[in-house]
């Protein structure tokens, strides 16, 4: 029996180890960013830098088939350990850091962060927005890192909140021209069906001296709009402050600026997407509704009348043409696009001229086509 004991004690001690090790994964990246003000600062961009790519790789190892869909970005709270395993600064006038650093991933905390936002499940797809933020007035040098530090702070807010954030890099890139021009109506048409918010910020940062003080400000015009709707949900100017001895280090003041400004920022997007929610509860959202009716009048007002007189549940339903290629309707429904196809699938089953319609839902956009 003591054997027995001895044996079993052991293997745990054996596979202890090894179950621990199962939950983190170390990845080794190769990293180049330019040294703006001083090394330091150069040293952290690059540990964001491989924190971002590490994150990445990983998603595309573990989350093959939805890694397209989940972003982390660089954020630390993913982060395991990290270790500087080399790091040189080449050039004399342009200078540039290169460094090769392990980043070792908690895959506990990636996993209860999916989790909460029901990205590996897709239960929150209808949950989905984007963030994009430009700088402004402020020193280039600065730039990367108070963007950083306020994408970091909204996408903490906006994650308790159950949404899933989606502000890559990548993403930024491809739209921030766009944002740029104010073109919102072509931004949002770039997006449709990927998600159903977008938030626009332009970052300015200013320095006030006052005395033996200095007043810090990460300011930021910003915007909320519906990808399905393009309704504008939220606009306002926020003024994340900090005031600080003139001593003190400049960098350190923009961090804790930006930080308010983040704060500030998430916490009246929420405010405003929340009060959207409550009012679609109230009175519906809109939905655009298309059939492929080839111009047929009579299968138009048959379906028109479906629509208005047969199927509870619905408001506001009107036709916007008539006899003119596909028949497109706008309609009011209390609920989401699935419910929406399920309620009109159910009532046109009755039918057998309408029973031939197969659906395919493109955020608050249907289309039902023959089969």
């Amino acid at each position: 029996m003591k054997k027995m004991m001895l044996l079993i004690l052991a293997l745990g001690s054996l596979l202890v180890p090894a179950l621990v090790a199962a939950e983190n994964r170390t990845y080794t990246e190769a990293v180049s960013v330019k040294v703006e003000n001083d090394d330091e600062g150069a040293m952290a961009s690059a540990k964001s830098r491989a924190i971002e790519l590490a994150l990445r790789h990983y998603l595309n190892d573990v989350y093959k088939d939805r890694a397209s869909t989940l972003n982390l970005t660089g954020d630390h709270s993913f982060v395991q350990d990290l270790d500087v395993l080399e790091s040189k600064v080449s050039g004399l006038i342009s200078k540039i850091l290169t460094a090769k650093i392990n980043v070792t991933i908690d895959e506990n905390e990636v996993r209860s962060y999916l989790k909460r936002q029901g990205a590996v499940t897709g239960k929150n797809d209808d949950r989905r927005i984007f963030v994009i933020l430009i700088p402004g007035k402020m020193d280039s040098g600065d730039a990367p890192v108070i963007l950083d530090i306020l994408r970091a702070e909204i996408r903490k807010r906006l994650t308790a909140a159950e949404y899933t954030v989606i502000d890559s890099e990548d993403h930024v890139k491809r739209l921030e021209s766009l944002t740029e021009e104010a073109d919102y109506s072509k931004l949002v048409g770039k997006l449709d069906g990927l998600g159903e918010w977008v938030v626009l910020g332009k970052v300015d940062v200013e320095v006030h001296q006052d005395g033996s003080t200095r007043a810090y400000h990460a300011m930021m015009t910003g915007k909320a709009l519906s990808i399905s709707s393009r309704d504008l949900l939220w606009e306002d100017n926020i003024d994340g402050s900090v005031r600080v001895k003139a001593s003190e280090s400049p960098m350190y003041a923009l961090r804790l600026a930006a930080i308010d400004g983040g704060k500030k920022f998430a916490s009246a997007v929420l405010g405003s997407l929340n009060d959207k929610m409550l009012t679609q509860e109230r009175r519906g959202a809109r939905f655009e509704v298309r059939f492929t009716s080839g111009g047929d009048y009579k299968l138009e007002r048959r379906i028109l009348k479906v629509l208005k007189d047969d199927i509870k549940g619905l408001k506001d339903v009107n036709q916007k043409n008539r006899g003119k290629g596909d028949m497109v309707v706008d309609l009011v429904y209390v609920g989401k696009s699935g419910d929406l196809v399920d309620l009109l699938l159910d009532n046109f089953e009755k039918d057998a001229q309408l029973a031939k319609f197969s659906p395919e839902v493109e955020g608050n956009k249907v289309a039902f086509k023959l089969k």
